[in-house]
């Protein structure tokens, strides 16, 4: 590849701002306008080496130099050029607030390089956040460059012609794709180390990046893109970088981990099997559901289209036979466990084994007294040795540290285990504090109130965090009014929701963590407030499939709502509209108090009377009626029937629907 010629600042081409109205507007220089450049861009290239691209002089011009060749990325030869690979790029879009794209149009005679290299890397950056690319020869070529890794085409003899396979390869591990005119039809993970506790893994893995390149039925090859593939590839990158080799390999890691909480999952389904009644004849599939929820969590590793290993905590639909513990259409909150750079944190770093709990998994013999009576058992928790790199030759002394022995020695890798919540969960702030105790982690609190996460307020609309909150919402609620009837009868549920005493709240969605014991120790709260979630989502916000009153033509009321707003409401009602009302819509009123617990007072019509349910969900995601003044104390077995409503809810989980169910059975 030739040097591109230079030119002096005086030829320089003008923008046309800088020209009269009447003058012709000369044509703009854009990355795509030098042959150089544009290769480095261009949908079709460069078909050269990770390590010929770095060294090109293109790309050393482009970045590193002034020259005529400027990138102005607001001209609109540029945007023709954009449109072209399909991108439809809004320079608006881009979050380019604190980049001097001005100083990208014109030629400047500063001396700071390394800024200007900044500035496009972070043009660069946006755009490929902007858009993957699709599912091609040079998309995938392209995609492999931008994150490091080295590719290698090779020509498949006997399959056709343009049959070829792309090795995407790191230190650590390869992704091999087979490609014929630019549709995929063969992917596979193989790792260059040889190991069984990876290796077990690998088909999985294979069968979702394929799944990721495949087109679906009927989908054409021009909007295949590659998001879901670039999202898995990245995971394996990041872990590949992070591995030292040899020494060190962040997916044995993660594996190793797997190991060990997949026996304590085993050992949960056979507790649960031997030693309750209730679970002695269902099936394998159903007892891994409960111990998901109950026990210590289920570890699935490539789940969900999701390259990784994940830590089931909780699973909406739990109780019904349907539900498995990989079931698509349920949501689910995990885990995910990844490694990260410690980046300064003083933390235990990551250490390799699959011995994090003994292999009878329970404590066979407890010297405490406070243990002896205690129900719950207490795990054998093992601590591994630290995993120490090999000593480096090449070891760079501090100054003044010269005489110091065992600096050039084994050392731990900079590199600590991460727990991402998926999806994030909001609690209040001495949960968070409580979570962050037990990982050890060092976080400043946010000043944002529990409900405004969890119902953030609308742009513009007035609050103060300090004053009580109220919004209501309008929702369909399918209704049987006896058990002959086929075709449900919707009815309206006008649910306003109540927050007096508001307390601030934290998002959790990352801490960095040393043993596995760790997250166990974390699930009984996660749980709690993964289903009062749940329980506000499906109360307070449009379901996916269900009809909302909102559809019907009704005012959409999900909004906060101030004391004017309520006057005003009150003065325009008139009696008519009081009785339609009474005949047609539910008022469901619906106190929220999140701290020390969190509780759900529910009022409602029953009867010629009001209905008073005060619910709290405890640790673990269990339902406690705490009062109500409706319910018969016991039932026919002779039974607190509270519990058998407050399992009802559990298996709902959706108080509207468990409202309409206490109307039918009580309200005769």
């Amino acid at each position: 590849m030739s040097t591109p010629m230079r030119h002096g600042p005086s030829q320089q081409g003008r923008t046309p701002s800088q020209h009269p109205v009447a003058a012709p507007t000369p044509q703009a220089s854009t990355p795509f306008s030098n042959p150089q450049t544009a290769a480095a861009f261009s949908p079709h290239g460069p078909r050269s080496s990770p390590q010929q691209f770095k060294k090109s002089p293109a790309t050393g011009t482009m970045i590193g130099t002034n020259t005529s060749a400027t990138a102005n990325f607001d001209s609109p030869s540029v945007t023709a050029a954009y449109n072209t690979l399909g991108i439809n790029m809004n320079i608006n879009d881009l979050n380019l607030d604190s980049i001097s794209v001005g100083g990208l149009v014109a030629a400047t005679r500063q001396s700071d390089e390394e800024d200007r290299k900044k500035r496009m890397e972070a043009v660069i950056a946006a755009l490929w956040a902007q858009n993957s690319g699709r599912v091609s020869n040079q998309g995938l070529e392209r995609l492999a460059i931008h994150l490091n890794l080295e590719c290698l085409w090779e020509d498949v003899k006997g399959a056709g012609e343009n049959a070829k396979t792309l090795i995407i390869a790191g230190q650590t591990m390869a992704v091999e794709v087979g490609i014929t005119n630019h549709v995929v039809h063969q992917a596979s993970l193989v790792y260059t180390e040889s190991m069984p506790i990876l290796e077990k893994h690998a088909d999985k893995a294979s069968a979702i990046l394929l799944k990721d390149l495949s087109l679906a039925p009927g989908q054409s090859p021009l909007t295949k893109r590659l998001t879901q593939f670039r999202a898995n590839l990245e995971r394996l990158a990041t872990l590949d970088k992070l591995s030292v080799s040899p020494g060190f390999n962040c997916h044995e890691a993660i594996a190793g981990i797997w190991e060990s909480l997949e026996r304590l999952h085993r050992w949960d389904v056979d507790k649960l099997r031997n030693e309750d009644r209730a679970f002695l004849n269902m099936p394998e599939e159903r007892l891994r559901v409960f111990a998901l929820c109950l026990r210590n969590g289920c570890p699935l590793m490539h789940t969900r289209g999701r390259i990784g290993l994940s830590l089931d905590y909780w699973k909406e639909r739990r109780k019904l036979t349907s539900t498995t513990v990989e079931t698509d259409d349920a949501r689910t909150w995990g885990i995910l466990i990844e490694c990260a750079p410690a980046g300064g944190m003083v933390y235990s770093p990551v250490r390799v084994s699959e011995k994090w709990i003994g292999p009878n998994i329970e404590k066979s013999d407890i010297i405490d007294a406070d243990m002896m009576g205690a129900s719950v058992p207490f795990l054998d928790w093992l601590e591994p040795p630290n995993t120490l790199l090999p000593s480096s030759e090449e070891v760079k002394t501090e100054g003044g540290l010269e005489g110091a022995v065992g600096l050039s020695g084994p050392k731990t890798p900079d590199v600590v285990f991460m727990a991402n919540f998926d999806p994030p969960v909001i609690v209040p702030h001495a949960v968070a504090m409580e979570i962050y105790k037990i990982s050890a982690a060092n976080v400043s609190l946010t000043n944002i109130t529990f409900d405004a996460l969890m119902f953030p307020i609308p742009e513009g609309s007035p609050y103060d965090p300090s004053e009580p909150r109220e919004f209501t919402f309008t929702q369909s609620i399918p209704t049987f009014s006896d058990s002959s009837q086929t075709e449900p009868i919707m009815r309206d549920h006008q649910n306003r929701l109540y927050i007096y005493k508001p307390v601030y709240g934290e998002v959790i969605s990352h801490v960095p963590f040393a043993h596995p014991k760790d997250l166990i120790t974390m699930l009984p709260l996660l749980r709690q407030y993964a289903f009062l979630s749940l329980l506000l989502n499906n109360m307070f916000r449009p379901k996916e499939g269900k009809p909302t009153a909102a559809e019907a033509g009704k005012e959409d009321t999900n909004k906060p709502l101030t004391q004017k707003d309520e006057f005003e409401q009150f003065m325009s009602t008139t009696e008519s509209d009081v009785k339609s009302a009474s005949k047609g819509t539910l008022k469901v009123d619906v106190t929220l108090t999140a701290h020390p617990v969190p509780r759900l007072l529910l009022v409602f019509p029953f009867k010629e009377d009001t209905a008073n349910i005060l619910l709290e969900i405890q640790i673990g995601g269990r339902v406690a009626i705490i009062a109500e003044n409706i319910l018969q104390k016991l039932n026919d077995r002779g039974t607190d029937k509270r519990t058998d409503w407050a399992n009802a809810l559990e298996t709902l989980e959706d108080i509207g629907a468990w409202i309409e169910l206490i109307k039918q059975k009580l309200e005769v």
